[in-house]
């Protein structure tokens, strides 16, 4: 990196080459041709007027005052004094005076020495040495700002990629090239750890900024509180909010904002309310991003009262309301289940003159596929489409959500046509919308269907997750199909997947409801996956008493010193045969 300090050196070296020129022509002191000209004109204009003069009036003889008077009266010995004066005066501006010539001047502050063919810089003064150190150093000045600025550029760059290791060496290497950097520098570098979440590495440069002398600002305490939203520390945000008062600065409304959001990111409603009231005792008025981020920490825990209890109070204050603001209205009745108030605010949100967005229509439409809606779901994606939005990965895989949930023989077979739909929308398919077509699959009991859809996910290049693989065994697991089960485990081990409480399940199953019950298989297959410290829940304690017996599912469990005990057997199964009890157990788990 090139410091203004070398082109300091160069103005200097180039101010001493200066100083010869002037020497040179102190010593030539030749009068030049114009003055000259100048001179002899004016004196022969004073001879000439006296010429005139002793026309006139004569030669005067001693003592005649007749001649003087009307000489004075006549104004000729005023021309003969002017012509002589400026006669004087051109010879004496003939001939320089010791020094340089009066036309050298020394170069304005900050003004470029301008040379090249045909052009030559004026020479300075005598004191040229001493004029020329500021013009210099002012341009060494500009020189380092340049500098400086180009440094924040990349410092900036940097940071909004969340590049942190650049950031530091270019930070590094400017100081070290003896740079000074300022409040601006060290700021962007504090942003650039906190894109990071890198909270102690924020810490660490704003120790160096102050043992720097650089000054501190409420934007550098806003971007510490920035990274510990980030990493989910409320408390440390709100502690940095108390440093920033204690270092005598003013918390603006975007240190308050930042809080605020730091508990709405974890579903802290009451935290993000209580700080609302005081920015208000503080005298700072809220904005939109405040009122925005208190609304999703409502909407975080599906609490459509308090988000809408909010987007009335923004409403109120005549506060804009934006995409953001609604569907943090809309995913609260998402999660609240409430399709018919999540139908009512995108209306609102249409008619209010803000545009929903892909997400704004997924929410709506997730919300539907929660409630079992494939109809309404389809009729907000139509709807959608019809207003210009494209649907993306997520507004399909709810959609194929809705078919697994409708539950029904052609729910595969719907959710396989979605599919189709989706890629040929060519928006990006992933693991889960695949995932999802096969668990439409497994639900409507299409294990061939499901198993397709799963070759055709493999053969796309995508690589089939948990997820995925327990949707595939499922349906088999529902029919007994135990070597079936066996086969997918083999070929997620192949494919290094580690198994979950969701296949472990379905592992469990397969060998319940075959016939004859694989008891020992399901208890080597249980005993492996506490190896594996698989979580063990009451669903897969449940079907593992079906498997081997509640007597020895009780005596596994203390075995293996696992605390779950499985629910005690039905009264109405009593009197039953173990066999009966296990092909009731068995109809009521299988799909319709």
């Amino acid at each position: 990196m090139s410091f203004p300090l070398d082109n300091l050196k160069a103005g200097a070296c180039a101010t001493a080459k200066i100083a010869p020129d002037c020497v040179k022509k102190e010593q030539a002191g030749a009068p030049k041709p114009s003055r000259l000209v100048a001179f002899c004109a004016l004196a022969a204009l004073a001879v000439a007027l006296v010429a005139v003069d002793s026309v006139a009036f004569g030669w005067p003889g001693v003592g005649d005052s007749t001649w003087w008077s009307a000489y004075i009266s006549g104004g000729f010995a005023l021309e003969v004094a002017l012509s002589s004066c400026l006669a004087g005066a051109a010879f004496l501006r003939m001939f320089p005076a010791r020094g340089c010539p009066a036309k050298a001047r020394a170069p304005a502050a900050g003004a470029k020495a301008t040379t090249g063919p045909g052009r030559r810089s004026s020479p300075p003064r005598p004191d040229a040495g001493a004029k020329a150190a500021p013009a210099s150093g002012s341009a060494a000045s500009a020189d380092q700002k340049a500098a400086l600025l180009k440094l924040n550029r990349a410092l900036d760059a940097a940071a909004q990629s969340g590049e942190t290791a650049l950031a530091e060496r270019l930070l590094r290497d400017f100081e070290r090239a003896g740079g000074q950097a300022g409040t601006v520098s060290y700021n962007l570098m504090l942003r650039a750890c906190a894109r990071r979440c890198d909270v102690s590495l924020c810490q660490l440069w704003l120790r160096r900024m102050e043992a720097a002398g650089v000054e501190v600002t409420v934007c550098t305490f806003n971007t510490m509180m920035d990274a510990c939203s980030k990493a989910g520390s409320a408390q440390a945000c709100a502690t940095w909010l108390k440093r920033m008062e204690e270092y005598g600065l003013q918390p603006n409304v975007i240190s308050f904002a930042t809080v605020i959001y730091a508990h709405a990111r974890l579903g802290d409603a009451k935290g993000a309310e209580a700080w609302l009231v005081k920015m208000l005792e503080a005298k700072i008025e809220p904005d939109s991003v405040a009122f925005n981020s208190l609304i999703h920490a409502y909407s975080v825990k599906g609490d459509v009262e308090g988000a809408l209890k909010w987007l009335h109070e923004m409403r109120k204050l005549n506060l804009e309301t934006s995409v953001a603001t609604y569907t943090s209205v809309l995913d609260a009745c998402a999660k609240a289940g409430d399709v018919e108030n999540a139908e009512r605010w995108l209306q609102d949100m249409i008619c209010a003159g803000v545009e929903p967005n892909v997400v704004s229509y997924s929410v709506v439409i997730g919300a539907c596929a929660k409630a079992s809606d494939l109809t309404r779901a389809e009729y907000w994606h139509d709807r959608m489409v019809e207003r210009g939005i494209s649907p993306n990965a997520h507004t399909y895989t709810a959609i194929i959500s809705a078919c697994a949930k409708k539950a029904g023989p052609e729910c595969g077979e719907w959710a396989e046509r979605w599919l189709d739909k989706a890629l040929a929308a060519g928006v990006g398919v992933d693991a889960a919308v695949y995932s999802s077509a096969i668990d439409a699959c497994g639900k409507a009991g299409d294990a061939e269907r499901g198993a397709q859809i799963f070759k055709r996910m493999k053969e796309s290049g995508l690589a089939p997750n948990i997820m995925a693989y327990a949707a595939l065994a499922r349906p088999f697991a529902y029919r007994g199909d135990w070597i079936k089960v066996e086969i997918i485990t083999e070929s997620m081990t192949a494919d290094k997947i580690r198994s979950n409480e969701y296949f472990l399940y379905a592992q469990l199953l397969a060998y319940a409801v075959a016939r004859p019950r694989q008891a020992q298989r399901a208890e080597q297959c249980f005993r492996n996956a506490c190896r594996q410290m698989i979580v063990v829940n009451d669903h897969v304690v449940g079907v593992l008493a079906r498997a081997v017996g509640r007597p020895r599912c009780v005596e596994l469990l203390q075995e293996l010193g696992i605390k779950h005990r499985p629910a005690p057997e039905p009264a109405a199964a009593a009197g039953r045969s173990s066999e009966g009890a296990v092909a009731t157990s068995e109809a009521r788990h299988r799909p319709t």
